[in-house]
């Protein structure tokens, strides 16, 4: 070939082939033999090598009781709250107090016209003393009657006495034949007739003490009755007028000036804010565990307050929930409006037991159970579900001082190889 001249193209070609195979060609190592090259192969489908234990963590289960935490919407209420009602009829002639007021027990709130009421009065006292006047005549009457027939009893008395003696003279004459026998009739007719007169004034004056005692006795009733009428009047005319029947702030009036109201009907609303109280409404299975004197929290407008549960009917309503009322401490209608609501917070405890998180327990063919990690190897344990709440879970069944499989791997079976993890 001369020089500056390409080479022709079949020759090329044939270069680059030769160049091509030599890469491609690796010379052999000295020590490396057909087996040991396939185990250096990369071969993705080949099974992954086993172990021979799984490792796992475990968890040391604790005994307590397993609680959770509520709220319920809690309204707020006073100790003493009250539509306070007219006890008579009348139209209001004065509303003395508005809404927002304070008043102090017995101050007249809303004053109700007396007119009628007083004339009411009036009459009733007129007929007490009318009845006292006829009273005290009939008894003068009955006095100075007794006293005229006594005395005619005394004059009777001694008349008969008199014509008794005469009487025993003529019988004593006559025997001796000094008196005639018309002489001795005539003495024993006036004895007759003066004892007649006696008996006569006898009988009068006990007529006239029956008739007198009746009299008097019907005259007293009158008398009693009238007095009854005074009182039910006087009592009538201080009902008018409407008063607070404890210390409080009147929260609202419905009575309006010139407004006819009958007896019965509600003038205005009295609320003593210095004690309240907070009602809610719970399960039984919560009411049952709030007894009386459990301590709660009531929180309203950024605030926290001291809720302690009272005594009282728990009496499931057709919610089927249970009414509990609260007494709250350092509350006051100055920071808690009646009528507020909200919310109220406590915790119930569900069960006692040992306690463990809720993925520890394993739920295969119907039972519930957890794994023991027991010298190497994982022992299925079945447990008894107490609670759960939020996470946890109170059992029963598990060993005092074993340890508990947690997270439990998916692939762990009982009786399993296992190593725990530091």
């Amino acid at each position: 070939m001369k020089a500056g001249r390409p080479p022709s193209p079949a020759l090329a070609t044939l270069l680059g082939l030769a160049l091509l195979l030599g890469a491609c060609t690796k010379p052999a190592d000295s020590g490396t033999d057909a087996k040991t090259t396939a185990s250096t192969t990369n071969n993705l489908d080949a099974a992954p090598p086993k172990s021979s234990a799984l490792d796992v963590s475990v968890i040391k289960p604790t005994q307590g009781a397993l609680s959770v935490s509520r709220t319920a919407s809690a309204t707020v209420t006073a100790v003493q709250d009250s539509q306070v009602a007219a006890l008579t009829s009348g139209a209001v002639t004065q509303v003395l107090v508005t809404a927002g007021q304070s008043v102090k027990a017995g101050e007249v709130v809303v004053q109700l016209d007396t007119s009628a009421l007083r004339q009411t009065l009036e009459s009733a006292q007129l007929q007490l003393k009318n009845a006292q006047i006829n009273l005290s005549q009939t008894q003068r009457n009955t006095n100075q009657g007794t006293g005229q027939l006594q005395s005619a009893i005394t004059a009777a008395q001694a008349n008969a006495d008199k014509a008794l003696q005469d009487a025993q003279s003529s019988r004593k004459l006559y025997a001796l034949g000094g008196i005639s026998q018309a002489d001795l009739t005539a003495s024993e007719a006036t004895l007759a007739q003066t004892q007649s007169a006696l008996a006569l004034a006898r009988n009068n004056l006990t007529q006239n003490g029956q008739s007198g005692g009746s009299s008097l006795a019907l005259l007293k009733n009158q008398v009693s009755s009238a007095e009854v009428s005074l009182r039910q009047a006087q009592e009538n005319l201080t009902k008018a007028s409407v008063r607070a029947p404890f210390s409080g702030t009147v929260a609202s009036v419905s009575a309006k000036l010139g407004e006819y109201v009958n007896t019965g009907t509600a003038v205005f609303r009295l609320v003593d804010g210095s004690r309240l109280t907070a009602d809610f409404n719970v399960s039984p299975g919560d009411a049952a565990a709030l007894s009386a004197g459990s301590k709660l929290n009531f929180d309203y407008g950024g605030k926290t307050y001291l809720a302690v549960i009272k005594e009282g009917d728990r009496v499931t309503g057709s919610d089927r929930l249970v009414p509990l009322t609260t007494r709250l401490s350092g509350a006051s209608a100055s920071t808690l409006p009646v009528g507020g609501v909200g919310q109220m917070r406590y915790r119930v405890s569900l069960a006692s037991g040992t306690l463990l998180p809720s993925g520890a327990i394993q739920n295969d063919g119907g039972d519930n159970a957890v794994y023991l990690a027991d010298g190497g190897a994982a022992q299925r344990q079945t447990v008894k579900i107490l609670a759960e709440s939020q996470g946890k879970v109170a059992v029963s069944g598990i060993p005092a001082g074993t340890q508990v499989v947690y997270p439990v791997p998916p692939s762990l079976q009982d009786g399993a190889s296992i190593k725990v993890g530091e």
